[in-house]
């Protein structure tokens, strides 16, 4: 299995799992872990089918170029000494 060496793919969890707390467990009133595990399991099973959309990965392991990119328009600002 390959993981990214950037952390950008946590994000991606963070956001899922930041959902489920708002949508599902801080709104919810259960009666039991099996009760929580059920609601749990629709709202995953109701996301996949409405909202998820296979994910194009285009990271292609190369690193970034650096260097001599500039943004147009942008000087320095040289100071003299006196």
């Amino acid at each position: 299995m390959y993981l990214p060496k950037h952390t950008s793919w946590l994000n991606q969890i963070e956001i899922v799992f930041g959902m489920i707390m708002r949508k599902v467990i801080r709104r919810g009133n259960f009666t039991s872990v099996t009760d929580l595990k059920e609601k749990l399991l629709r709202f995953i099973n109701y996301f996949n089918a409405v909202f998820a959309k296979p994910f194009r990965w285009t990271f292609t392991g190369r690193p970034l170029q650096t260097g001599g990119l500039k943004k147009p328009g942008k000087q320095g600002i040289t100071v003299a000494a006196k």
